[in-house]
């Protein structure tokens, strides 16, 4: 008979604080590396299908993931809140204008072709014997083919009828014309999806200077004077100037 003897098991010795410690950060830091690079390609593949504004909250939420990547991924928002601020400038300056435009619909007349006839004439040929009750050699005699028609007639040229006739309208985008307005100052604020533009138009004579000033929502604000970014200290300056020059009291 053979005994067996098992021996008992070992506890695994628990870590000490330091190992512990170790342990728990080399985790949350395999945790913010995927984190980051969750948040990376959907940031990216926002800005390929130019949602700049998913892109750049994206790229935001990524910061604490990567200390690393900090400053490269501040550039990235700070580009990307100038883009979307130029994009919101320019919007302003553009109308919807109604232009007319005329429907023709048209459809060939095609007229109907003389159609021809073939037919075969074969003479009435015996195969049979009766009396014989068997297949009688016979002269081949040749076909004749006989060609008959109706009368033809001489085949049209495919023409163009008009068939219905209208005038729709279609909007167009345009750029707004500033030539026709009365020499001085003129201030209007536009109330974007996720923007406010002012726009400070001065107009002496044929010159014209276009002020704009940008607020995103989730804060920002950027400065341009004829689509040229400018600091707030002189785009202020300047607007100061012209509404003091023409009576305004500005926005």
């Amino acid at each position: 008979m053979m005994l067996i003897l098992t021996l008992p098991a070992i506890a695994q010795r628990p870590l000490n604080k330091r190992d512990q410690k170790a342990k728990e950060e080399f985790e949350a830091l395999i945790s913010a590396e995927n984190k980051y690079n969750v948040l990376l390609e959907k940031a990216d593949g926002a800005f390929k299908s130019r949602d700049y504004l998913s892109a750049r909250m994206t790229y935001q939420e990524a910061i604490p993931f990567n200390p690393e990547m900090e400053q490269w991924l501040i550039s990235k928002v700070n580009d990307l809140d100038i883009l979307m601020a130029k994009n919101a400038a320019r919007s302003v300056d553009s109308i919807y204008v109604k232009v007319p435009i005329k429907v023709s619909r048209l459809a060939d007349a095609q007229a109907d072709n003389g159609v021809k006839s073939r037919q075969l004439e074969v003479p009435d040929l015996i195969v049979v014997s009766a009396e014989t009750d068997s297949l009688v050699e016979i002269e081949e005699v040749p076909t004749k083919i006989v060609e008959s028609s109706l009368p033809k007639k001489p085949q049209p040229k495919s023409e163009k009828v008009l068939i219905e006739n209208q005038t729709n309208t279609i909007e167009e985008k345009v750029k707004e014309d500033f030539t026709q307005l009365d020499d001085g100052i003129t201030e209007e604020t536009f109330n974007l999806v996720n923007h406010e533009v002012l726009r400070v138009l001065v107009k002496e004579g044929i010159d014209i200077k276009i002020f704009k000033r940008v607020k995103h929502n989730w804060g920002g604000e950027f400065y341009f004077l004829d689509g040229m970014d400018v600091s707030k200290r002189y785009w202020m300056e300047q607007v100061d100037l012209y509404r003091s020059k023409y009576g305004n009291t500005g926005n």
